[in-house]
């Protein structure tokens, strides 16, 4: 009987952990990724990822970039539409790479027409290895040779 016992809370055991381990695993996943022309019409206080340029006219050094205890206020305009962008308030460390025209995410939610991110989750995205594979396609070196991007 104790070893039918044993067993029986064991795999309870393994069961809730493993569950847990899934739910933990997931998490960052459940967070919908949207533009700021997606969130224009939202209000419903769901959590978004937020991915966006940095508009023209946002804090542009660290001493602009100083918190307040409002938090740094800055517009994420959209990458396929420009003239769309969405103010944004971020409370916590600002990426060194952060300045205007920068690709980011953020996490957080819509109130009151302005995105409120939450603590910590700006991430500035670099500029893509590939484009200057792009901008290499094409291109000669004396007598014809091609030009290979590093990684070819």
């Amino acid at each position: 009987m104790k070893s039918r016992s044993r067993f029986a809370i064991a795999l309870t055991l393994a069961v809730a952990l493993g569950a847990w381990l899934i739910w933990t695993s997931i998490g960052g996943s459940l967070e919908t990724y949207t533009s700021p022309a997606g969130l224009v019409k939202t209000t419903d206080g769901t959590t978004y990822r937020l991915n966006g340029k940095v508009a023209p006219g946002s804090p542009a050094d660290a001493a602009e970039r100083a918190q307040t205890a409002e938090g740094l206020r800055f517009r994420v305009r959209d990458k396929a539409n420009p003239a769309v962008s969405v103010p944004v308030v971020y409370r916590g460390s600002v990426p060194d790479a952060f300045k205007d025209g920068r690709e980011i995410v953020v996490t957080g939610h819509m109130e009151n027409g302005v995105f409120q991110a939450d603590r910590g989750t700006l991430i500035t995205l670099c500029p893509s290895k590939f484009m200057q594979e792009q901008a290499d396609k094409g291109k000669t070196m004396p007598g014809g040779i091609p030009v290979e991007s590093p990684g070819t």
